[in-house]
């Protein structure tokens, strides 16, 4: 291997960390709550705050596409069960981080975890 290919090697590394830095510095903020939407076939069907979450909560979802079991516990969230299938929304693990999303196909769930600066408080809502 000549030096300039150790360089240009060296280089493409260097660039193929652009995005993520960027993305880290100019995308993600900091967010002073975070929360949790819970949409089923599109509609809004509860908020859940998570900051601040320290016990653990369960939520049971029941739809007329089925069911699935939520776990809220240190401001995070899962799935725990649901009754579709395939069992892929139980495997995405827990999430807490403003922009990861669950998803649960054949339940038409949609679980997405957003944030925000203000200093509203975020209270627990059931559509």
């Amino acid at each position: 291997m000549k030096k300039w290919d150790k360089i240009i090697i060296g280089l493409l590394l260097l660039i193929s960390f652009v995005p993520y830095f960027f993305f880290k510095v100019f995308i993600l903020e900091n967010f002073s709550r975070t929360y949790a939407v819970i949409t089923v076939n599109g509609e809004a069907y509860k908020e859940i705050p998570l900051t601040g979450q320290v016990s653990s909560k369960e939520y049971i979802i029941q739809t007329e596409y089925g069911e699935n079991i939520i776990i809220v516990e240190d401001e995070s969230i899962f799935v725990r069960e649901a009754d579709c299938a395939d069992q892929i929304c139980t495997h995405f693990g827990i999430i807490n981080q403003p922009g990861e999303m669950i998803v649960c196909l054949p339940n038409k769930l949609l679980i997405e975890i957003k944030g925000s600066q203000s200093s509203e408080q975020i209270d627990e809502r059931v559509y």
